[in-house]
This record gives structure tokens, C-alpha cells and sequence, in this order.
């Protein structure tokens, strides 16, 4: 049920701020969580402002106030806010908005309510070392550049040409990401998935070659209109005559 521009989601105003607050730090803290539709989609709504706010939040203390009002940051979410405005803010300098994604699942079991995952956009899936993990790791999160490398690869594995939507998919993700980390993200999650799906190992570079050639077709691509034209009808020279 919704009231104006908001859903109520069963609850009072007090119990709904609270828990889209811990909705919205466990995104920001895990990079994806999962909850039913509704909640993910008032979720999604209050995580834009944030990151918003944490993009201005070197210049104006206000900002600072605004998403610590909004957020968990005792315990262990102490270092929340530094991730935030030093790791997660710099990522969307260049996009003007649109910073989080939702993607709808199955039911959910028992009262088939539905679901949806909640994530980060451009969410690199190899994460980079540092003081407390000096070795790279795989982070949690885009579960859409992984849908996609498992569709690429069971294209290849059937020869037969990619998907254009896929590759319309792909270009969105490289309007805002360097090609060079995609094209990374992309090798790990395929080698993963290779395994996954039972496929034969092949060549580091044979890999990257397909990768290289992906990446160029997914920015070469272009929309296709859905619109469809119809050839069933014809123009008259002259005002047909009535009925005799």
C-alpha cells in the first residue's frame, strides 16, 4: 500500500525509517542485500541520497550531518563513513545519479512474497589490497556483470552470436567504468564460472582475446527499435467513392 510518494510497508513511520537505516547501511557496508520488493525499492531511494550527500561531503558539513542521520555507524559499522566518503563517494564522481540497482529474484518460500536483490552499481568484483588484506579478494555484489559473463560464456560454448541486449547490458556498465577493470572483472568471474559450469579450461590469452572482442562489440552496439512498423495498410492518391 502506498500514501503519496512513499510506501507505508506495513509499519509506522518511526519503524519504517529504522529499518530502511539498517537496509541501507547493510548495502553500503556489503555491497548487495536482499529483501522483498518493496522494501528494496524505498531502500534503493534512500541510498541514492546518501551517496548523493557523500559526494559533497568534502565541502559542506551539513552533508556529513544529513547521512549520519541516516545511517548505523556504532559498533561495527564505527568506519562506515569513512568507506563511504573515501571508497564508495570517488566511484560515482562522473554519474549524475542512479547509483544503485535492483533486480527482482524468485518468490520468496513459504508466503511467496516477492524478492529482490538490492546492490552498488559498478561494484569492481575483485577488490584491491590493502593494510588489513594485502592479498586481492572477491568481493560481494554485481550480481549483473555475473549474469552476463555466464551468458557470454554459454554463448561462446554453443557458437553462436551474443545476445543484443546483452551487449547493450555491457555497454552500460562501461559508460561509467574504465574498460580495463571491466575487461578484469570479466576474466576472474569467467574463469570461476568455467568450473561452475563444467566447461573446459582454456588459455589465459585466448580468454582475454575473447574478452578484448566482447568489450569492442558491446561498445559498438547500438539500440534496437522496438517499435514495430506495419505494411498492412496503403495511401490513397484520390478520396475513395462511397457506397453505390
Amino acid at each position: 500500500m502506498t500514501a503519496g510518494i512513499a510506501r507505508r510497508l506495513s509499519r509506522d513511520k518511526p519503524h519504517r525509517e529504522m529499518m530502511l537505516r539498517n537496509l541501507v547501511t547493510s548495502l553500503l557496508e556489503h555491497g548487495s542485500v536482499v529483501s522483498t520488493h518493496e522494501k528494496c525499492m524505498e531502500a534503493s531511494r534512500l541510498a541514492d541520497r546518501v551517496i548523493h550527500w557523500s559526494k559533497s561531503a568534502g565541502h559542506s558539513s551539513k552533508y556529513v550531518s544529513l547521512i549520519q542521520s541516516k545511517l548505523f555507524l556504532s559498533g561495527n559499522n564505527s568506519g562506515l563513513l569513512r568507506k563511504l566518503c573515501g571508497e564508495i563517494a570517488p566511484r560515482y564522481v562522473e554519474r549524475p545519479g542512479g547509483y544503485t540497482r535492483v533486480m527482482k529474484l524468485e518468490p520468496r518460500l513459504g508466503d511467496r512474497a516477492r524478492q529482490s536483490v538490492l546492490e552498488l552499481v559498478d561494484t569492481p568484483v575483485v577488490t584491491a589490497g590493502d593494510v588489513a588484506h594485502p592479498q586481492p579478494s572477491i568481493q560481494r555484489g554485481n550480481m549483473k556483470l555475473w549474469l552476463l559473463a555466464r551468458a557470454t560464456l554459454t554463448d561462446e560454448s554453443l557458437a553462436r552470436a551474443h545476445n543484443p541486449q546483452t551487449l547493450l547490458n555491457l555497454k552500460k556498465m562501461l559508460k561509467f567504468r574504465d574498460a580495463g577493470d571491466v575487461a578484469r572483472d570479466l576474466l576472474v568471474v569467467r574463469s570461476l564460472l568455467r568450473e561452475d559450469m563444467g566447461l573446459e579450461p582454456v588459455d589465459k590469452e585466448q580468454d582475454h582475446a575473447a574478452v578484448t572482442t566482447l568489450i569492442q562489440a558491446a561498445q559498438a552496439a547500438t539500440p534496437v527499435s522496438k517499435k514495430k512498423v506495419r505494411n498492412d495498410y496503403k495511401f490513397e492518391t484520390a478520396r475513395p467513392n462511397g457506397p453505390q
